[in-house]
């Protein structure tokens, strides 16, 4: 796959994506917003890729949408603005739909659409000096790429208003505080912390990982009783798979499981 906002590395099962864009701190423009929905649909259809860490060449993570076409798309109608919107907001769907771990290593700004974007992936971890910062009230208009919907799942709903509300800028620090970043590292430390944990979440079974994702995710819209049993049917499939019957055989043989199908 070759694109030309994306630089894209596969190396034993985890594939680096770099939003490549650094002449404008990556901020994000239409053909950024598809490539990443064609990348990760192929990604999804990719055995050989089994995770994958997003983040950002040259000074920061992500600056955000590119306000020249944010306002040439405002240009047009509400009903159109609506319809470009629904097609933007598929990027970061196939992101968090994905049946395979995404980690976003942040360093520098993760700003209005990158902070969006960060909050679709699985993990997030950060440098020490990353900032994080969803502005969308100060300019008048509100997070539209998922943010109001993601942001309280992950620190809780007060948290996300005193965030979207102010458009207040926080440290990693902070955010890691509040739970919006698992781990904060030194900025040269962020990319091997990030491939270390992807090497430890492909270690295991990738059907489990997979469906664990998708029913945490899914479980947030259930009652108790709902996400039982959504839990009950996945596991009633994962009971009979090859993963399941290699890992117990290496567990009983007390090696490490092969979860490739010979």
């Amino acid at each position: 796959m070759d694109f030309e906002t994306l630089s894209l590395l596969e190396n034993e099962g985890i594939l680096s994506i770099r939003l490549n864009r650094p002449d404008k701190r990556n901020a994000i423009t239409p053909q950024m917003l598809a490539e990443l929905e064609q990348c990760f649909t192929g990604v999804a259809a990719k055995d050989s890729i089994r995770a994958v860490v997003i983040s950002g060449e040259g000074k920061s993570f992500c600056a955000g949408i590119d306000l020249f076409e944010l306002g040439r798309i405002a240009g047009n109608s509400s009903q159109d603005f609506r319809r470009s919107l629904r097609k933007f907001q598929r990027a970061f769907s196939e992101i968090e739909y994905l049946e395979k771990t995404v980690i976003a290593a942040i360093h520098g700004g993760a700003i209005g659409a990158g902070f969006e974007m960060a909050l679709a992936c699985d993990i997030r971890i950060a440098s020490q000096e990353a900032t994080f910062t969803m502005p969308e009230v100060s300019i008048g208009i509100i997070p539209d790429l998922g943010g109001n919907q993601r942001l309280p799942r992950i620190v809780g709903v007060g948290r996300a208003k005193e965030l979207i509300l102010t458009g207040k800028t926080i440290t990693a620090l902070d955010a890691e505080r509040i739970g919006l970043v698992n781990k904060v590292v030194p900025l040269e430390e962020l990319q091997n912390t990030a491939r270390t944990w992807a090497e430890e979440i492909i270690s295991n079974g990738p059907l489990a990982v997979g469906l664990a994702k998708r029913n945490i995710d899914a479980s947030f819209g259930l009652s108790a009783s709902e996400g039982l049993e959504s839990v009950g049917i996945i596991q009633s499939s994962l009971i009979s798979s090859y993963d399941f019957q290699e890992g117990v055989k290496a567990r009983v043989e007390k090696r490490k499981a092969n979860f490739k199908k010979k």
